[in-house]
């Protein structure tokens, strides 16, 4: 239900721009939804087309770590991450959202 819940606000959100032709989405390597499933969801939800591109999530550790985590597991809703040098749950500074970047509008 969470992929729905998302496409529903980008449709939403692009549409308050106007008459939309193209929307351009942004999805995180970790965000709660793969860029795959989003773009299912997106085609059901609206009569324009989508661009979808997956933004590469960069995380930083206590360990002094700062680059890409090691993806765990990827479950409906939840993704698990560590830090690839010591294991630890880092922080995370990018790739973990769904954004939509731009519109094109009639």
């Amino acid at each position: 239900m969470r992929g729905i819940h998302i496409a529903q606000q980008i449709v939403a959100k692009a549409m308050e721009q106007g008459k939309v032709k193209k929307a351009y989405v942004e999805v995180g390597q970790i965000a709660n939804i793969t860029k795959e499933d989003l773009e299912k969801q997106l085609k059901n939800s609206a009569d324009f087309e989508f661009e979808l591109t997956e933004k590469k999530a960069k995380v930083k550790c206590d360990c002094g770590f700062e680059g890409e985590p090691k993806t765990i597991e990827r479950q409906h809703d939840v993704v698990i991450f560590r830090c690839p040098v010591c294991d630890a749950t880092p922080d995370v500074i990018e790739g973990d959202q769904v954004i939509l970047k731009s519109v094109d509008v009639e």
